[in-house]
């Protein structure tokens, strides 16, 4: 996430640029000094996984603000099933025209290289990486942040089994006053009981990509291809499932983000908690809001991270995925 993703960040931003009707005085100050912003996840993926810890600050007379990493925290992820606490271990970032991030990678037991493109080098401090956790599907995570004398400590999360896509294709939906047009549908069993999901997917693409290494931190954008489902009122056997394109910050209709040109097309799946779909169902709603009598006011949104002030959400989440190559159609 996702970033998992940078979602946090990227909706921060599209609060920012979003155009509204109505005209919000926003008091940033107690923000900026008391906030931290988490990003990161656990996933099923072989591991390190890695996580960013940043605090807003502010950068030119207090007028515009930005993340600057926190590189002096202790951050405990504990594996609750095995009784395995793992300590994460901070990456300091090395800068030779690109950043850098030199680590240890114990599940394949060498030293390894990864590296950003573009980052700031306000930001690109906060990285820290687990030393011997493994995210294994049935198991229950938990995590604990020590920071400026705080104890900031999360829900319990459970990683449920992952979704099993049966089927992945390219063809017309009904996007109403839009009307048709090409979408990734998926179709999938859908497991018994409550079950929660975050889905993205990627036109020009049907290679891998992984959600555990350090770029998935660093992605923040005005667009935004994630979208989450309910299964509270599937089937079992779910036939052609359309991916939402997700949401962005500029208003545009449904549909948006769908690449009629693409010759290829990737869908993932993730596995999501009740409280983490609860946090990205207060996102969604803060990006379709307008200031208007019906939609929400902006307000800061809280993940499930309490003892004090924390952007994000502590997530683990199985990974199903899914690429095929379209070629050409016509739009």
């Amino acid at each position: 996430m996702i970033k998992s993703a940078s979602y946090i960040l990227c909706v921060l931003l599209g609060l920012f640029m979003s155009g509204c009707e109505k005209v919000f005085d926003v008091d940033l100050s107690g923000y900026v000094s008391d906030a931290i912003v988490f990003e990161g996840t656990v996933t099923n993926e072989r591991p390190p996984y890695f996580f960013h810890l940043t605090r807003p600050a502010a950068i030119t007379g207090g007028d515009y603000y930005n993340y600057e990493g926190i590189d002096d925290a202790v951050i405990v992820i504990t594996d609750v099933t095995e009784g395995i606490r793992d300590t994460l271990q901070y990456v300091k970032p090395r800068f030779e025209n690109h950043v850098y991030y030199d680590y240890y990678n114990y599940d394949k037991k060498r030293k390894e290289t990864e590296h950003i493109n573009s980052v700031s080098q306000n930001s690109a401090g906060g990285v820290y990486v687990t030393t011997k956790l493994y995210g294994i599907e049935g198991h229950s995570y938990s995590l604990d942040i020590y920071y400026n004398g705080k104890h900031f400590e999360s829900d319990t999360q459970k990683m449920e089994a992952n979704l099993i896509i049966t089927d992945l294709k390219v063809t017309k939906v009904d996007l109403g006053e839009k009307g048709e047009t090409f979408a990734p549908c998926i179709s999938f069993i859908n497991p018994p009981g409550e079950n929660y999901y975050l889905l993205s997917f990627f036109p020009w693409s049907y290679t891998h990509s992984t959600f555990s290494k350090p770029n998935a931190l660093f992605g923040a954008g005005s667009y935004w291809r994630y979208s989450i489902l309910s299964d509270e009122h599937l089937q079992e056997n779910v036939v052609d499932f359309a991916v939402d394109d997700g949401e962005n910050a500029f208003g545009y209709p449904n549909g948006w983000g769908y690449d009629h040109s693409s010759d290829s097309v990737y869908v993932w799946a993730q596995t999501i908690s009740r409280s983490c779909y609860d946090v990205f169902d207060q996102m969604l709603k803060q990006f379709r809001t307008d200031g208007g009598a019906y939609t929400p006011s902006p307000s800061s949104i809280t993940g499930n991270i309490r003892g004090g002030v924390v952007y994000g959400c502590f997530r683990v989440s199985a990974v199903s995925e899914k690429g095929i190559y379209v070629g050409e159609r016509s739009r």
